[in-house]
């Protein structure tokens, strides 16, 4: 539409052009055949449409040419991070490889392992028994039960290994715990041939020492003797009172005089 517009706009301008340069008589012999005009306006027409044509082709493949590249932007940028995640990926591979090849050296050694475990347990409940044996006199009825315990779990092949070890772990913990606490507790002694009630207090493996429920007797444990021993009662009768009520929890730590045997020599 707009090219034929402009066709006849041409044809009206040619014309003036002509009847103002040759004069009317001779305008008039050269516009008589005007299809000659047709058809070089025609051909000039042909000449717009395919211009236009190929200006919508070239607009067509830049606008396909932009949209692939950035298509391949895209890619490329999914291409780097597929490259780092499986740069990752090998690293967490190695590592798990490396990790198999330890548990592959330990799962060799388990069978010698299993072999060795029973012989140490006994060692650790034949050392951990004259321990106790040799060592202050308190909750002597629990901890030969805690010793029993461990032996019956050893000797019983339902338990597993994990199992036995761990009875004879928890005891030595239980027995080391015991070094650095102190505590109180009513018992029963023998003193001088007679059943006394006590209230005995344990400091640590440092002091066993009792007094007497009436609080008219005070002792302390002699690990040398293996026995009960008297106290003086001007000395040490208010010092164990306190050291009792502070293992109560009664009083407030404080320092008390207490009768504790001096180290022994190294052999």
């Amino acid at each position: 539409m707009n090219n034929r517009r402009i066709q006849k706009l041409s044809v009206y301008a040619l014309a003036l052009l002509v009847f103002g340069l040759l004069g009317r008589a001779q305008a008039a012999e050269i516009l008589v055949d005007s299809s000659i005009l047709d058809r070089a306006m025609d051909v000039i027409a042909e000449k717009y449409t395919s211009s236009a044509e190929t200006q919508e082709e070239i607009s067509r493949l830049a606008n396909e040419a932009s949209s692939t590249f950035e298509e391949f932007k895209r890619a490329n940028d999914n291409l780097e991070s597929l490259l780092v995640l499986n740069a990752g990926y090998r690293k967490q591979i190695d590592n798990q490889m490396n990790q198999i090849a330890t548990l592959d050296e330990s799962i060799a050694g388990v069978e010698e392992v299993t072999r060795e475990i029973p012989l140490l347990m006994e060692k650790m409940l034949t050392s951990i028994e004259q321990y106790i044996a040799l060592d202050y006199p308190f909750h002597v009825d629990e901890r030969a039960n805690r010793i029993q315990i461990a032996r019956n779990a050893i000797d019983n092949p339902d338990v597993s290994i994990a199992e036995k070890f761990r009875q004879v772990l928890v005891m030595y913990q239980t027995e080391t715990a015991y070094g650095r606490t102190i505590e109180t507790y009513p018992d029963t002694i023998n003193i001088g041939g007679t059943d006394r009630d006590v209230n005995v207090a344990r400091i640590g493996r440092v002091a066993l020492m009792y007094q007497t429920t009436d609080r008219q007797q005070t002792g302390a444990w002699d690990n040398e003797s293996r026995q009960w021993v008297d106290l003086p009662a001007g000395d040490y009768r208010t010092a164990v009172q306190n050291a009792i009520r502070i293992a109560s929890q009664l009083d407030a730590p404080d320092i008390v005089l207490l009768p504790v045997l001096p180290p022994e020599a190294v052999q």
